[in-house]
């Protein structure tokens, strides 16, 4: 008797996405000239929390503060939201998957809204540069490791 093993092929889909909030401060009057390259922060972070069994939510959040001459020009708050359903895929895997590639998959969305958001604004677009979700994730687990063992 022959007994066969049935495995589920692991699935893996960007259901919905989105802006969950988005905040641009204007520091300085309209038609003011910049003459230099402002000086830009940015700050991206990335999670995941489980919403059902076969749901999650992936959270991209991009701070931006630009100044020039240690005066403010501008400030923007993106919190950009992708739902998932990923199914059948091993627990050791789900990790990579939601906070390395979900996140890649959303950066280019939320990057255009940046963009579009300083140009609409009056200042020049803002054009990020692609991020390496993988590094970020990566030094995210190690400081985790270092205050762990603190």
């Amino acid at each position: 008797m022959t007994e066969t093993h049935t495995q589920l092929e692991p699935t893996f889909s960007i259901v919905a996405q989105g802006i969950r909030d988005l905040s641009f401060e204007n520091q300085i009057g309209f038609g003011t000239n910049i003459s230099e390259q402002p000086e830009i922060n940015i700050n991206i972070n990335a999670n995941g929390k489980k919403i059902d069994d076969e749901t999650y939510e992936v959270m991209l959040m991009i701070n931006v503060e630009a100044k020039q001459e240690d005066k403010p020009l501008f400030l923007i708050e993106l919190q950009y939201v992708g739902l998932c359903q990923i199914e059948n895929v091993p627990d050791e895997m789900l990790a990579g998957l939601l906070m390395i590639q979900t996140p890649t998959l959303l950066f280019p969305y939320a990057r255009q809204i940046l963009s579009d958001v300083t140009s609409n604004a009056g200042f020049p677009p803002l054009f990020l540069q692609p991020v390496d979700f993988a590094a970020l994730y990566h030094n995210q687990q190690a400081n985790v490791g270092v205050v762990g063992n603190a």
